[in-house]
């Protein structure tokens, strides 16, 4: 699959690592998500 995002980074070690901070990101919305509706609940 070609990539996209190339015109947009200097290097591929700066695409790479947008790629890898949004995975980061988008995981930690989800444990949030999850925490919050898991605190909603029980109470």
């Amino acid at each position: 699959m070609k990539d996209d995002y190339d015109e947009y980074y200097e290097s591929k070690e700066a695409n790479l690592d947008s790629k890898s901070d949004s995975k980061v990101i988008l995981f930690l919305i989800v444990v949030a998500v999850i925490a919050m509706t898991y605190w909603v609940a029980v109470q």
